[in-house]
């Protein structure tokens, strides 16, 4: 993934405010990411927002491909990473102990640092296959990486409506869309910012159908997965797509380990929240409203060091959720 050399530019301007924060506590001298596998969101947003904290830092930061949210999550629970992203359902998964990648065990390791886009649920068939939540009852329909929010949230939101495809399927989200074209797969139903890229090289070469969500469908949906919300697909999102598309989806945050210096927290987190409009150049949903996701971080905390930053910035996090 290349990032614009303005990308940069714009953080080196920034880097003199970060070394001053170094004196006062012990940094160290790099630092992984967990991102997300080819043809999502983190494997693109992730890089820029490293390259930019690295830049305003001073540390290094290098990349390890993961499933994406509920791996991110399992990388620096085993300190195996110290930076990630993940989503607000499968946070709220991993707090609790009750998602079923968690093994029952409730995971206290990772705090929130900011909040970054909206995911929302795509479902998208072959324009000539099906056309509502209730044909999916028996058919194959893949669900994005292991490890990641697709896999982790999308067999919970269809239980919740009675919906029972004969099989999930896990797989790089590229691999999944050719899949589908082939016939190998009814439907793909991943969870990410619009327009997710593996869906839209697929609408580049053929005419999708996407199937939506009733508001009461929603309204079970968020009950029996805390931290998913009624939201829309706008129209055009998609090439073909000529209506909006009722949905549902959940807030996108980066996240730290629980025990990094907070000030080197507040360094990458500045470099995020002073770059957006270079972030939402590479990601469009970055540029979307930051106070509605920032007041429902669901059960996750902030790490002090983050909360530091917004509220430099006149962003205040919950107080309930927000460490000292």
């Amino acid at each position: 993934m290349q990032v614009s050399r303005r990308l940069l530019l714009t953080a080196s301007l920034l880097a003199p405010i970060s070394r001053a924060f170094a004196a006062q506590e012990p940094w160290p001298s790099a630092l992984l990411m967990g991102t997300g596998r080819p043809g999502g969101i983190y494997d693109v947003y992730g890089p820029a927002w490293g390259q930019l904290a690295e830049q305003l830092s001073g540390v290094e930061i290098a990349y390890r491909a993961s499933g994406g949210a509920a791996s991110d999550i399992l990388l620096i629970e085993q300190g195996a990473a110290q930076l990630g992203m993940t989503t607000v359902a499968v946070a709220n998964q991993a707090i609790s102990g009750s998602g079923a990648w968690t093994a029952g065990v409730r995971l206290d390791g990772f705090r929130a640092l900011f909040p970054m886009f909206p995911s929302i649920l795509q479902i998208v068939t072959p324009v000539r296959g099906l056309v509502s939540l209730a044909g999916l009852a028996g058919q194959v329909v893949g669900i994005g990486p292991d490890g990641g929010t697709g896999a982790a949230s999308v067999p919970v939101i269809f239980a919740s409506l009675g919906v029972k495809p004969s099989r999930y399927v896990t797989g790089d989200y590229a691999l999944q869309a050719r899949d589908m074209l082939a016939g190998n797969l009814s439907a793909c139903a991943f969870i990410g910012a619009p327009p997710l890229p593996a869906i839209a090289a697929a609408a580049a070469h053929e005419r999708l159908g996407m199937i939506g969500f009733t508001p009461a469908e929603a309204a079970r949906v968020g009950v029996a997965a805390p931290g998913m919300n009624a939201m829309v697909i706008p129209a055009g999102t998609f090439r073909g797509q000529t209506t909006a598309i009722e949905s549902v989806g959940t807030p996108n945050f980066a996240i730290g380990a629980a025990g990094l210096p907070d000030s080197l927290v507040n360094a990458i987190t500045l470099a995020a929240m002073r770059n957006r409009a270079r972030l939402a150049s590479v990601v469009p949903a970055a540029g979307m409203a930051l106070l509605p996701m920032l007041a429902a971080p669901g059960a996750m905390t902030f790490h002090p060091g983050a909360a530091m930053a917004l509220r430099s910035l006149g962003m205040e996090p919950p107080a309930r959720v927000a460490e000292d």
